[in-house]
């Protein structure tokens, strides 16, 4: 049975905000994140209607496209439901679908600490699975992704969509299409923060020069088939680049006042 549905032609979140205006994040992602937080808290009741996209546009003053955006991530995240002809619903039991939740904006660096921390646990079983697992394809597409990485280093870019692919090669290796969805999860979250925290942080010399030695000691572990040495490699890399952008616990904070004191 579903729930009490609600029809509104304005926005009836809790939150009674019109603008969407904060620096480095993305207007979908700001509206969707408003919407999330209105329907996990409970005043947006399961069976409510969301306002159409006409309406969400002008109320915000953002574009339909945006708009449009934002309740795409809305259902991906099974939040909302867009019935053909009737408009868009909050589902029934929201709560209960949301075994695990990252905001798509407003994360501060300390959750970003730990969300990295998160990350090199997970993914670095991915990579001792995939030196079990790993197949000479997987290998060979390791490798081409690495040596595309490296062309775009070579030219004066970060190759971001490179290091993307080589860590999703290892997450299928792996065996366990769960570690492939959680990446795409991880990245979908969290990419805006990670960007802003790598634009204010320092990119000392010689930075993506590490970057690919540590994924070169990746491969090497994942070819060679030695699980616990491709778990060491890849923490070690993703704790490297949790420091690199300049996101630490304080207690490690106190520890590197403490270095540099010494």
């Amino acid at each position: 049975m579903r729930g009490k549905r609600r029809s509104a032609t304005t926005y009836p979140g809790a939150s009674g905000k019109t603008e969407l205006r904060h620096a480095g994040t993305p207007l979908p992602n700001e509206l969707a994140t408003l919407i999330e937080k209105d329907i996990l808290g409970g005043s947006l009741e399961p069976g409510s209607k969301l306002p159409t996209e006409g309406s969400l546009a002008k109320q915000f003053g953002i574009s339909r496209n945006a708009v449009r955006e934002a309740i795409a991530q809305l259902r991906s995240a099974e939040l909302v439901e867009t019935r053909h002809g009737l408009g868009t619903f909050v589902v029934d039991n929201p709560l209960g679908r949301q075994l695990f939740s990252v905001p798509r904006s407003g994360i501060d660096q300390s959750e970003l600490c730990q969300l990295f921390e998160l990350r090199a646990e997970v993914e670095s079983g991915a990579a001792a699975l995939a030196a079990r697992f790993r197949t000479n394809d997987d290998i060979k597409a390791m490798r081409d992704a690495l040596d595309r990485l490296s062309e775009s280093i070579a030219d004066g870019a970060l190759g971001k969509e490179h290091d993307v692919d080589f860590h999703n090669r290892i997450a299928m290796a792996s065996g366990n299409r769960f570690f492939g969805e959680f990446l795409d999860f991880y990245a979908r979250r969290v990419s805006d923060a990670v960007a802003i925290a790598r634009s204010n942080s320092a990119r000392v010399e010689g930075w993506s020069r590490m970057v690919q030695f540590e994924h070169e000691a990746i491969h090497a572990a994942i070819a060679a088939g030695s699980p616990e040495e491709a778990r060491a490699a890849m923490w070690m890399h993703l704790h490297n680049a949790r420091r690199r952008l300049g996101l630490r616990r304080p207690s490690e904070q106190q520890e590197d006042q403490h270095g540099d004191q010494a």
